[in-house]
């Protein structure tokens, strides 16, 4: 009676942290809006609320999942900024309880408490918001509670759940999908092999039992994968999904928006603060893994695996963040980003937490190893963040309850004075069944573009090719076939954005020569207003305007 009282005390003390960790997550929702990366998410939804299907009626290289989603909860209230981000801040706050759950069956309730206040004060401070990445890493950590929950008590249904959580990830990030189908596939191998080879079972049934483990984790994913992927790649063109989803992401991406990865002995002394942070970001993870694989590896092989389940339990699920946390990092280096690197820090500030709390009591009594230790997670795990958080706060901190805006489709989000009155503009002056093309001043070089005026003015898009991706919208074919959509819609407006040139080191900063959309619409819409970076244009006021551009020369056909 006593112990259950104290237990129950114990866990309320906890309450009051989680509703500070949200009240937490909430300080930066009213922040600038993105109106590239948020702005793609939010007018992706609309665009399948319209009844548009990706891949087939819009170019997307990432999974269809959240869009779904956010598709969806605009269905059922009305659609603005500030409530797509207040379903993306509850979902970050489910995924630090994630941390907190997870964390806590590894080590304990109080121990769980170090890594779920890192990870709250991370998505508080990063911003970027309707940001798949975060649920995927969420539906991550939940396929390790799972597997936590098979291994305590042996049921096979908690392999499906866990493979269910894998297919919820696909669905918002294929590639966090398949990081996760191989650091779990490998996990769940190893713990049935060891299971077996404690039961002396002969080999075709060890690998009988593997497979059926490894096969349910894989039904459990296909089950709630399979169905939307299925229907897309029907409904629009199984070569079309493939060169989206894998092809691009694969070869082109990487041209144009790789950024360069720290050196793994780079020069400490002449190394910026901000060098040093991106240093950490990359090196601490891969060190966290590599410890985590040789304890396991030691476990294992002085047989201890076979002494304590426990440390069976934190062997396996070291395996499975490893396994998957490797991935996120390639996924990371890709683009080289504080942004990018997040997923791949929460896998690994677990891990180092667990690690840490195996650390033997005797040298935690000593005041230098605690002292050096504390100030190894203030360097490694939290200075990167505080340097972005110090930034953020320099460029001009916004308050939760304040409205930064008067724009009902905004929610008071704070976004640009010349957006919001180039969005007035065509609210007034465009009908709202009449198409709007969105573009830049330049298409032969293109760093980002403006997506989320199409959501603010509630205008569609006339053409599949609304996010003006670099080495896509810049070649050719798709500009000539963005100027048939504009021909073939009788698009009226035209708006350009005075956009940032890119200066990274990749493909972005260099000109493809193509000019094709650019001379159509010099060539065929009147400049009509201008609200500072923006240019509103206007069709040619000439009666017989799309008939006569229907004459122009052939547009080839895009592949």
């Amino acid at each position: 009676m006593n112990g259950s009282k104290r237990v129950y005390t114990h866990d309320t003390l906890v309450y009051p942290l989680f509703i500070l960790g949200f009240l937490l997550l909430l300080t930066q929702i009213k922040s600038a809006a993105n109106l590239y990366d948020e702005g793609l998410v939010l007018t992706n939804a609309e665009r399948i609320r319209a009844g548009e299907l990706p891949y087939r009626d819009f170019w997307t290289m990432y999974g269809p999942g959240y869009f779904y989603l956010l598709a969806g909860l605009f269905s059922l209230v009305e659609p603005t900024v500030l409530v797509a981000r207040l379903f993306d801040t509850t979902l970050r706050f489910l995924l630090t309880l994630e941390v907190f759950l997870l964390a806590r069956n590894m080590t304990s309730r109080w121990v769980a408490m170090i890594p779920y206040a890192f990870v709250t004060f991370w998505l508080a401070t990063i911003r970027f918001y309707s940001y798949p990445a975060f649920p995927a890493t969420g539906t991550l950590l939940l396929a390790a509670l799972a597997l936590h929950r098979y291994l305590c008590v042996g049921r096979s249904r908690w392999l499906f759940v866990g493979g269910m959580a894998l297919g919820l990830t696909a669905l918002l990030r294929l590639d966090f999908g398949g990081y996760g189908a191989f650091g779990f596939g490998l996990a769940v191998a190893l713990s049935e092999l060891h299971h077996s080879g404690t039961k002396g079972e002969a080999g075709p049934i060890r690998l009988a039992r593997v497979v059926k483990a490894v096969a349910l984790l894989a039904a459990g994913s296909l089950f709630v994968a399979l169905p939307l992927y299925s229907y897309l790649l029907i409904a629009s063109d199984p070569a079309t999904v493939f060169e989206y989803l894998i092809v691009f992401p694969a070869t082109v991406f990487p041209s144009v928006r790789s950024l360069p990865v720290p050196p793994l002995i780079p020069d400490f002394g002449q190394m910026t603060g901000l060098e040093w942070n991106d240093w950490l970001r990359l090196y601490l993870p891969l060190a966290t893994y590599a410890v985590a694989i040789v304890v396991s590896i030691y476990w294992r092989s002085a047989g201890l695996w076979r002494q304590s389940d426990r440390r069976l339990y934190l062997g396996v699920l070291f395996v499975a963040l490893t396994g998957t946390g490797l991935g996120l990092i390639l996924k990371a280096t890709s683009r080289y980003h504080e942004l990018h690197a997040l997923p791949t820090t929460i896998c690994a500030v677990i891990l180092a937490t667990t690690l840490a709390y195996r650390i033997p009591a005797g040298l935690w009594r000593s005041a230098p190893f605690r002292i050096g230790s504390a100030g190894l997670a203030f360097l490694f795990l939290t200075g990167p963040y505080v340097a972005h958080f110090g930034m953020l706060t320099a460029s001009g901190p916004t308050s939760p309850t304040a409205c930064y805006s008067q724009l009902v489709r905004a929610g008071c989000v704070a976004i640009s004075q010349d957006q919001e009155q180039v969005t007035e503009y065509l609210r007034a002056q465009v009908p709202p069944d009449e198409y709007v093309f969105i573009g830049n001043s330049r298409h032969d070089m293109i760093f980002i573009n403006d997506l989320l005026l199409h959501f603010l003015a509630d205008r569609r898009s006339p053409t599949k090719y609304t996010e003006l991706h670099p080495g896509l919208a810049t070649t050719i074919s798709v500009q000539q076939a963005i100027a048939r959509d504009l021909i073939e819609r009788e698009v009226k407006w035209v708006v350009t954005m005075q956009s940032w040139e890119s200066r990274e080191p990749n493909a972005s900063s260099i000109s493809s020569n193509v000019t094709y959309l650019d001379d159509y619409i010099r060539d065929h819409y009147w400049p009509e207003m201008a609200f500072g970076r923006y240019q509103i244009w206007r069709v040619q006021p000439r009666s017989d305007t799309f008939r006569s551009l229907r004459q122009l020369r052939p547009v080839h056909q895009i592949l």
